[in-house]
């Protein structure tokens, strides 16, 4: 909550309070501005706050906030408003409106009402959001500003069927916490900008929504094919060729172009102009386009330039659990039974106890919040996953929690991460799926497969999962080991968490033998399924506890360890082949340009297979050196055909 506050007031709260003699000394500052916190709408459960650390002290108790702050304390009114921080829109699913609505469909309307990617999205119980545009500067209220602010919000909730009703810079919208943010980016807009939007909307009569979104760009790869950069690329006229040519050479550049094709194509298109502009100008341009700050052209000029309707938005994918401050209530689900889980599936303490041992499977220093412990057991407990007993009162009181339903607790997690796009290889425990799911580790692989990366899925019968008695004898399955890998060898019964645990670590160093991270090889799908190759390929060999014919730890872990580096090393040899067949059908600026990608990919501080990506530069090089060389033979050979040719016609003339 503090990141959010601070990035929506900035310094329109402080840190702490004034004392009052500091007040007298230095007066009242008009920078700062009072936030409203409320339980509900009435006034009598409203609060007002002027600190960062009272706003976080009272969010606990509080369910609603103004974005946009005050210069009184005693009055939430709009004539009382400093300062508009936002502009935010209420979406409601109540009374029928928006039945289903989910965060998908919003983000496509705002896409597609050509408004810029929010800032902020909190959904609400009733599965309703308020979505939030963080504003790049704070906007001193007046009246005419006001009144224009809700013009601009009552069109946005038109676009993105909010309620055109629930307007005005005043309102309440409910407070962001980790279990109801839904979205969140670093992106702000300027007001200029949504007042052109505005203005756009309006000169479309507010009404044909169609016309507006047929200048609408989906993709900086669509940029060069829109009509209105089309209309820009036939070519401009005096006045405009400056700006044309600047524009076009963003578009180029954001569209994946390097500044050498995309001079090339400006001068082409310098061709077109009327009159043409000075070759060194088109270079000067390009070289300013590729070298600046600036990754895309400006919407507004190619509007302009080109007379037509265009925008565009580009949306950015949710960050990983590990890059975002906050952590859903469904992650922290899969934590809590992941925990349980380690202890045998029952646990039992003070909650504040339990909850202290409890930390994020993505970050080990980031333990669950009490408040957030609670809701979780709560919400676990009325699904009938977990029981839970309290003995004794007070500070002595004890909780014992028992998982009684594996397979929904399986499930939950599964639901979890597919809600947050993971893997499933980055979820603690089993996943409910691999009863279901033959390729990633579901039901038992036929002993018969050998390195086939294509697994079949018609061809196996459901094994029944084990439930958590069966298990309960064995060490915990670990829950840092991909659940894909897991069943692989579950469904083949070795359900012993500490054979399991060291299997994957013959996997990891199979892998390290390449170059290639743990973190990279739980996160690459091609690297899951050698793996589970390997697996089978070694209980082919080496026998398995469900056939019966298991030959031992050892031998069974030093050929699953041999197993994956052969396969592994077939696998990287068949890419290169593959890409030594395709780089010699390229043309020499295609290969250039290839070329210059892998040195970048070699610059990434991230490479999932950095030896890889050298040996494919190295082809590059070799391929390059071959082609001087034939060249420069053919050159040498056809000079010395012409020398022996000359010297022929002059022995014959001499003859004569």
């Amino acid at each position: 909550m503090r990141n959010l506050a601070q990035q929506i007031y900035r310094n329109q709260l402080t840190e702490y309070s004034k004392k009052q003699t500091q007040k007298e000394k230095n007066g009242y500052s008009s920078r700062l501005g009072w936030v409203f916190v409320s339980k509900d709408f009435t006034k009598e459960t409203t609060k007002a706050v002027r600190t960062y650390g009272s706003l976080f002290n009272v969010s606990k108790d509080y369910t609603y906030f103004t974005p946009n702050t005050f210069y009184r304390n005693d009055l939430r009114r709009l004539s009382t408003l400093r300062w508009i921080n936002t502009m935010s829109v209420d979406i409601d699913a109540k009374n029928g409106e928006n039945e289903g609505i989910t965060l998908p469909d919003v983000q496509e309307a705002i896409t597609q009402a050509g408004l810029p990617m929010p800032s902020l999205i909190v959904q609400t119980p009733s599965k309703g959001f308020h979505v939030h545009w963080f504003l790049e500067q704070p906007k001193r209220s007046s009246d005419k500003l006001n009144a224009h602010y809700s013009r601009i919000q009552a069109c946005i909730a038109e676009m993105i069927r909010g309620d055109v009703h629930a307007v005005g810079p005043e309102r309440l919208f409910r407070l962001p916490t980790d279990e109801n943010t839904v979205f969140h980016s670093q992106n702000r807009v300027s007001f200029d900008m949504l007042c052109e939007w505005f203005q756009l909307v309006q000169e479309q009569n507010q009404v044909d929504v169609h016309t507006y979104k047929k200048g609408f760009c989906k993709g900086y790869e669509k940029l060069l094919k829109h009509p209105a950069v089309q209309k820009i690329l036939e070519g401009v006229t005096k006045g405009q060729r400056d700006t044309a040519c600047y524009t076009l050479a963003l578009a180029y550049k954001a569209a994946g172009y390097d500044e050498k094709t995309a001079e090339a194509h400006l001068h082409n298109w310098n061709q077109k102009n009327t009159p043409q502009m000075h070759q060194i100008e088109v270079k000067r341009k390009v070289k300013s386009a590729y070298n600046g700050h600036f990754h895309a052209p400006s919407a507004k000029k190619i509007r302009e330039l080109s007379g037509m309707l265009f925008s565009y938005v580009i949306w950015e994918e949710a960050k990983p659990r590990e890059e975002r401050t906050y952590s859903h209530i469904e992650e922290w689900e899969g934590d809590v039974l992941a925990f349980i889980r380690a202890q045998g599936g029952q646990v039992s303490g003070s909650q504040r106890d339990l909850a202290e041992q409890i930390t994020s499977s993505v970050d080990a220093e980031k333990k669950i919040p009490y408040a957030t412990f609670k809701k979780v057991v709560a919400r676990l407990e009325e699904q009938e996953i977990l029981s839970k007993k309290v003995s004794g009162k007070g500070r002595g009181a004890s909780t014992e929690l028992t998982i009684v339903n594996e397979l929904k607790a399986h499930r939950t997690q599964s639901d979890a991460s597919k809600k947050e796009g993971q893997t499933p290889s980055k979820i603690n425990g089993f996943n409910s799926n691999t009863i279901k799911d033959t390729v990633v580790g579901g039901t038992a692989l036929p002993l018969f497969t050998c390195s086939s990366l294509a697994l079949r899925k018609d061809t196996i019968p459901p094994v029944s999962l084990p439930t958590y008695s069966t298990l309960s004898k064995h060490a915990p399955i670990p829950g840092n080991v991909p659940i894909a890998f897991v069943s692989a060898l579950f469904n083949r019964s070795f359900v012993d968490g500490r054979f399991i645990f060291r299997a994957w670590g013959k996997i990891q160093l199979a892998f390290k033998a390449f170059g290639i991270s743990y973190h990279s090889l739980a996160a690459t799908d091609e690297y899951l399924r050698l793996a589970m190759d390997a697996v089978a390929v070694t209980v082919e060999k080496k026998g398995s506890m469900i056939a019966g014919d298991f030959q031992g730890d050892e031998p069974f872990l030093k050929y699953l360890f041999g197993t994956m580096k052969g396969l592994f090393a077939n696998y990287r040899s068949d890419q290169l082949t593959q890409f030594v067949e395709e780089i010699e059908g390229l043309g020499d600026i295609t290969l250039s340009h290839v070329g210059m990608e892998l040195e970048d990919e070699l610059k990434a501080s991230r490479l999932v297979d950095r030896e890889l990506v050298e040996t494919k530069l190295a082809e590059i090089e070799r391929e390059q050196s071959a082609r001087q060389r034939r060249k420069h033979y053919h050159n040498h050979t056809a000079f010395e055909l012409n020398s022996n040719l000359n010297q022929f016609k002059l022995f014959m003339k001499t003859d004569n």
